[in-house]
């Protein structure tokens, strides 16, 4: 139904006509670079009248010249190329046909270079409800995934799980161009690691997100910006890397353009092996059978290898209409190999036995789209339309064994089996209409179906190697979430002053349940409103601040839902609770932003609570297990709806330029987190402050070496079970131009001295547990970047490719 009624209206959308003029001039000139004085191909030209409505539009052919039809009246002339500074002409009038000239336009890279601009730089640009990033020329992403791209944005870091969090939350909303995305798939964020670095524009940080955008994650919106091009002919970029423990990437970006077709394609091929260790130390209050403490130490190497192929066709339909087609296909295959050495520490000395887990898994992912755009002739008057389909499905099988010290076989193997598939459902139309010059009108709808059951199956091993089901443990979960959603917005700027107000409306229905049972786990449907409002004020022509509303949702995730059990450990395990309810959140944000001759600040102050908010404990069973014959309890941890989570903070962005040659950026978060909440008769109310921080600093040193190092620190924290130390990563990078600056050769150290460790202590009525965990161990990586037909300074992205829109007469 989403689909079909989507399909028919954008169809309906291709009979748009324009009405001509009794009389016609022509007005036509020739677009070029003001350096080099070479054309720019299929630039874009835009005709307005005196009241500020698009009167006529087009590009120009691929010499650079133009020729435009419009009736004999006052115009100004507006022409715009990606990675360059757009012009604007005077009005004038035009009563006979007129040759323009040549209009020469100035590399926005650039001008920026020794200029810093208020609220926009060639590292971010700052918009009334968003951060925009410009990642691509970070030499310490090269070589990496998107991962490694996120760890430096300042506000966004990688927990010690590898989850995504912002300003310290991990209920973060990650999108790609805009929209959900088969390149996450059903892994998650631990499916981000195969996206190659290279093939990233740009990173938008939400923090304060308008109704436009969807009401999912509480925290906010992280969306990632895929690179395009638009250059003449056939041009790309290609990058080859190698690195420690057999790690071996390449990816292409191509794009070919003729006329009215844009081709283009971002695919990739990686083979990556992670190694990393934890560490669970449990000495336990009450000892069964002289069973004191008991000791956990694995060490993980996990592969990730495979593919992701996108491809698609821009296609100018008219001169006021195009349309974008695009497949995404991405195929992965894992193979991790845990060693887990046991320890039972008793009366009369150490029992040690080794469980071995090899998992296996195979996921494809597939995924189209159709985005269509139609823009009136008022400048800013728009509509937009997408279409998207996805379809993932994963096969995840581990083999578990354990053997004592001496090499003989324990009464403890099994076989896991995981299933799961998934088919995702995206319509979406936005409206823009521009009143006037200074107040912006928007609406528009989307609708999303998801769809996803998981097949758990466990074996149990006995001693003649035959393999049975146990019912107790296996399960097949059905999963199905619909939401719908309207939304309007009412923008307006009065000289320095500017507002942004809107409101949506969700309305969702989920579904959940376990095939094997009677009844559904949860079936529920509600409606709620989700109003947004951003204020902004230009103090001075080099400071302003702004002010943003707006309130959140957090659904729960079939993952967290399905009461199955994690089989990675005997004594400690993961359950889904499929009781969860959502949660909801308001926040405030206030922003500011001062530009000085060389140093740009951008600090906000945030304040957001968070009602019936998820949080995992950690809770004694009536369970025992027996580990070579020892009787020993079992912990269950399980995520619930606790209670209330408020959350404030200060954050400090700035950027330097003191030294030529060098520039400095840092951002540091001040938060404090108070969570209240009861569960079985016990408090969880707790009071933590902490921060993090990011430094990074680039320098160009002798021999046109470029050289650049972050160093992230991540807090201590405590939670209602428990807490951490913080830490340290660093990373360098050093990078140098080859072969008439068409390669670049980049050498990146990843956690360049051992400190990414994650340290921590949890405490529940049975154990006191210490232990540490590393993701990955340090790593270093070689990447070769070559550029054809393509000048280094101008890997510019496309307009437009939020899949959101922008608010342009609004931004700051």
């Amino acid at each position: 139904m989403i689909r079909n009624t989507a399909l028919l209206f954008i169809l309906s959308l291709f009979t748009l006509t324009s009405f001509g003029q009794a009389r016609q001039i022509v007005l036509s000139g020739t677009i070029t670079d003001a350096e080099k004085s070479e054309p720019l191909p299929y630039a874009t030209v835009s005709v307005y009248n005196r009241n500020g409505d698009l009167a006529n539009g087009g590009i120009a052919d691929e010499n650079g010249i133009f020729k435009l039809n419009v009736s004999p009246n006052d115009y100004s002339l507006n022409f715009e190329y990606i990675g360059f500074e757009s012009i604007t002409t005077d009005v004038k009038r035009y009563t006979n046909s007129t040759n323009i000239g040549t209009i020469q336009l100035v590399s926005s890279v650039e001008s920026l270079e020794g200029v810093d601009v208020v609220g926009q730089s060639a590292d971010v640009e700052i918009r009334l409800d968003k951060r925009v990033y410009n990642v691509a020329k970070n030499n310490l992403i090269r070589g990496g995934t998107v991962s490694d791209v996120l760890e430096n944005v300042p506000s966004v870091s990688v927990d010690i799980d590898g989850n995504i969090e912002l300003r310290g939350n991990n209920n973060v909303r990650i999108l790609v161009d805009g929209k959900p995305s088969g390149l996450i798939g059903l892994g998650g964020i631990d499916a981000l690691t195969r996206l190659p670095a290279e093939s990233i524009e740009k990173v938008e940080v939400i923090t304060s997100p308008s109704a436009r955008y969807q009401a999912e994650g509480t925290t906010g919106i992280i969306n990632i910006i895929l690179a395009k091009r638009f250059l003449k002919g056939l041009n790309g970029v290609f990058n080859l890397s190698a690195g420690r423990n057999d790690t071996y990437s390449g990816s292409a970006n191509l794009n070919y353009r003729k006329g009215k077709f844009n081709f283009f394609t971002n695919s990739g091929y990686s083979d990556r092996t992670n190694k990393g260790r934890a560490v669970q130390d449990n000495v336990y209050t009450n000892p069964l059978e002289s069973v004191e403490r008991y000791v956990e130490e694995r060490l993980f190497n996990r592969r990730r290898q495979g593919f992701n192929v996108n491809v698609g066709l821009d296609y100018q339909m008219t001169e006021k209409s195009s349309l974008t087609m695009s497949y995404l296909t991405n195929e992965r295959d894992g193979d991790d190999r845990t060693v887990n050495e046991q320890s039972q520490y008793q009366i009369n000395g150490v029992l040690v036995t080794n469980r071995y887990e090899d998992e296996i898994d195979h996921e494809d992912s597939n995924q189209f789209s159709v985005d269509f755009e139609h823009k009136f002739n008022k400048q800013g008057h728009k509509l937009t339309a997408t279409l998207q389909t996805e379809k993932n499905d994963e096969t995840e099988t581990s083999d578990i064994n354990s053997f004592f010290e001496n090499g003989q076989p324990s009464d403890d193997s099994e076989i896991n089996t995981t299933v799961e598939s998934q088919e995702r459902n995206l319509a979406q139309i936005d409206y823009v209409y521009p009143i006037n010059k200074n107040t912006q009108f928007e609406a528009g709808y989307r609708g999303t179906d998801n769809k996803r059951i998981i097949d758990f199956e466990v074996e149990i091993i006995d001693e003649n190697n035959i393999a049975t089901n146990d019912e107790n443990l296996s399960n097949v979960l059905d999963f199905e979430q619909e939401v719908h959603a309207l939304y309007t917005q009412y923008g307006k700027k009065f000289n320095a002053f500017s507002f942004l107000a809107g409101l949506r409306f969700e309305n969702t229905r989920i579904f959940v349940e376990q095939l094997d049972s009677s009844s559904p786990l949860n079936n529920d449907s509600h409606n709620d409103y989700f109003p947004t409002l951003n204020l902004g004020y230009e103090i001075s022509p080099t400071a302003s601040i702004t002010l943003g509303y707006n309130r959140r949702i957090s659904r729960p995730s079939a993952r967290t839902l399905n009461p199955f059990q994690s089989r990675s450990s005997k004594t400690s395990y993961f359950q889904g609770n499929p009781k969860l309810d959502p949660s909801y959140s308001n926040g405030i944000d206030i922003g500011y932003l001062k530009q000085f001759k060389k140093v740009t600040l951008n600090t906000s102050v945030y304040y957001r609570k968070s009602t019936d908010a998820v949080s995992r404990v950690a809770v004694v069973t009536d369970e025992t297990v027996f580990v070579n014959d020892i009787e020993t309890p079992v912990i269950r941890r399980l995520p619930i709806n606790l209670g209330t989570v408020e959350q404030f903070g200060v954050e400090f962005n700035t950027s330097l330029r003191l030294i030529r040659g060098m520039r400095t950026n840092a951002s540091v978060n001040f938060y404090r987190r108070i969570e209240e909440g009861n569960y079985q008769g016990i408090s969880y109310d707790t009071d933590n402050a902490s921060w993090s921080g990011n430094l990074s600093n680039s320098y160009r040193l002798p021999f046109d070496i470029q050289s650049q190092f972050s160093v992230r620190y991540r807090g201590p924290s405590e939670s209602s079970f428990g807490k951490s130390k913080g830490f340290l990563y660093t990373d360098l990078a050093l990078s140098k131009d080859i072969l008439n600056d068409n390669a670049t050769i980049n050498f990146r150290f990843s956690d360049l001295f051992n400190t990414g460790k994650y340290d921590y202590q949890t405490t529940t009525p049975v154990a006191v547990t210490d232990g540490v965990y590393q993701r990955r161990e340090p790593t270093y990586t070689l990447t070769f970047t070559y550029r054809f037909r393509q000048e280094k300074n101008r890997q510019r992205g496309r307009r437009g490719s939020n899949g959101q829109g922008d608010f342009e007469e609004f931004e700051l």
